[in-house]
């Protein structure tokens, strides 16, 4: 197998965004969390899912990192 080369993400724009969308990410699972609390479920479902996917894209390098190190064993 070969093995895949991981390039470091490490310039001050992916550091900015990767911290922005962390940030907004805890954010709305916060006021998901806070709207399930005052029975409104349908603001918490779209603010829980805005933040989970605000929070994968934090994890963007570091989840196509696993996908290519997945992608190793399907050939």
């Amino acid at each position: 197998m070969t093995k895949i080369k991981r390039r470091k993400h490490e310039t001050r724009g992916e550091m900015i965004s990767t911290f922005a969308l962390a940030v907004s990410g805890m954010f709305f699972v916060g006021e998901a969390r806070l709207y399930q609390d005052e029975g409104a479920t349908g603001h918490a479902l779209i603010l829980g899912l805005c933040g989970i996917l605000s929070l994968a894209g934090a994890l963007r390098f570091h989840l196509h990192n696993l996908w290519r190190w997945f992608g190793q064993f399907r050939k």
